[in-house]
C-alpha cells in the first residue's frame, strides 16, 4: 500500500507544483506585456536647417 500512497502523493504535489509555476508565468507575462497607452494626436516635427535636430512645431 506504501507505493500506492507515495504515488498519489507525488501526484497531487506536482499537480500543486504546476498550478503555483502557471500562475506565477500568467502574472509575469501580463506585467511584462501591459498594452501600452496610444497617443491621441500626431505631433509634426519640423527640422532645424543649423543643427539638423527634428523639433516639435
Amino acid at each position: 500500500m506504501h507505493p500506492v500512497v507515495l504515488a498519489v502523493a507525488s501526484l497531487v504535489g506536482t499537480v500543486v507544483l504546476v498550478r503555483l509555476v502557471r500562475r506565477e508565468w500568467e502574472r509575469v507575462n501580463n506585467e511584462l506585456y501591459k498594452p501600452q497607452p496610444v497617443r491621441q494626436e500626431a505631433i509634426n516635427l519640423r527640422r532645424d536647417p543649423r543643427s539638423g535636430v527634428y523639433r516639435p512645431e
